[in-house]
């Protein structure tokens, strides 16, 4: 889900947006503003993956508004004058949207957005990596080559895609090293969900290996799986 914030001193213009944001079930408006001094308040305390910005503002242009930002999400600019176009681009917005805005137009905009964050995360997680201390050793291991992780007395075996890592520890302190999207499915048993190629109601297969459910763990577990 996106979360997005207007700022337009025109009401009409906050209004139109958010009936166009309300037909996306992608996207939510978690908060408006016709100050944009007011805005940045609320950005120091709160992250939106979005901003639907006006250029033209009596209190401080939409240009002047990103120069304030420190780590700016995406930034969409809307505005009646097609001449700030290019000097907009000099400040990496995601897009630039010309009023009267269409709805046709506006979804193009945000599903580009959409593309745009799904690969930032998919990079993102990529990237991750934790180190998992074997004896005196730490390995470094990505996140994504973990498959599963099964618990046998005080150790745990990091099974992953090139090798298996034994490690002195508990499931809960491994829960807290890994990303969210490892998820406990049996007493001794964690599993990267991002792996799993089949499933029923005892069991989770991943990479022909058949692994049981606990039952007091199948609620969550279906809940993270998404099924209804």
């Amino acid at each position: 889900m996106i979360s997005a914030v207007i700022i337009d001193d025109e009401p009409n213009a906050i209004e139109l947006l958010r009936g166009y944001i309300e037909k996306l079930p992608f996207v939510k408006c978690v908060e408006s503003f016709r100050n944009p001094i007011e805005a940045l308040i609320y950005l120091k305390e709160n992250e939106v993956d979005l901003i639907l910005l006006d250029i033209n503002m009596p209190q401080l242009s939409g240009i002047s508004f990103i120069k304030t930002l420190e780590k700016p999400p995406s930034i969409i600019l809307t505005t009646a004058y097609s001449e700030y176009a290019v000097e907009s681009y000099e400040y990496q917005v995601a897009d630039y949207l010309l009023k009267p805005i269409s709805f046709e137009r506006f979804l193009k905009a945000l599903l580009k957005i959409q593309d745009d964050l799904e690969k930032s995360d998919i990079e993102e997680k990529n990237d991750a990596v934790i180190y998992v201390k074997s004896g005196h050793q730490r390995h470094k291991t990505s996140l994504v080559d973990i498959l599963y992780l099964k618990k046998d007395g005080n150790y745990i075996s990091y099974i992953t895609t090139h090798k298996t890592i034994l490690a002195r520890q508990s499931i809960k302190e491994a829960l807290q090293e890994l990303g969210d999207r490892f998820v406990q499915i049996h007493k001794s048993t964690i599993i990267n969900l991002d792996k799993v190629s089949a499933f029923d109601s005892n069991s989770i297969t991943i990479e022909n290996t058949k692994l049981s459910i606990g039952q007091s763990y199948k609620v969550r577990l279906l809940d993270r799986l998404e099924v209804k």
